[in-house]
């Protein structure tokens, strides 16, 4: 489906609507399509994540990193970003 740039604000609930179910929607300007609208697939939750090997999750909050990173040499990273903002 083709939409003018005009069609579009006029219609853009049924468009997005459209784009929802599953159908592409192109976007034309004079007659030049320029973008598309199309549907957002749909995401990878965290209880399908938990069937990746490797993955488990215990339903809890992560608990952080053991070590945190250290910079070596330099500027603390405060400094360094207050430095940056001069």
């Amino acid at each position: 489906m083709e939409a003018s740039i005009r069609e579009l604000k006029a219609h853009l609930s049924e468009y997005v609507r459209r784009a929802a179910a599953g159908e592409d929607v192109k976007v034309s300007v004079h007659g030049r399509v320029v973008a598309k609208i199309v549907p957002v697939t749909a995401s990878r939750n965290l209880v399908s994540l938990g069937s990746e090997p490797g993955i488990t999750w215990s339903g809890g909050k992560p608990a952080g990193v053991a070590e945190a990173e250290t910079l070596v040499g330099g500027p603390a990273l405060a400094e360094w970003v207050i430095e940056d903002r001069r």
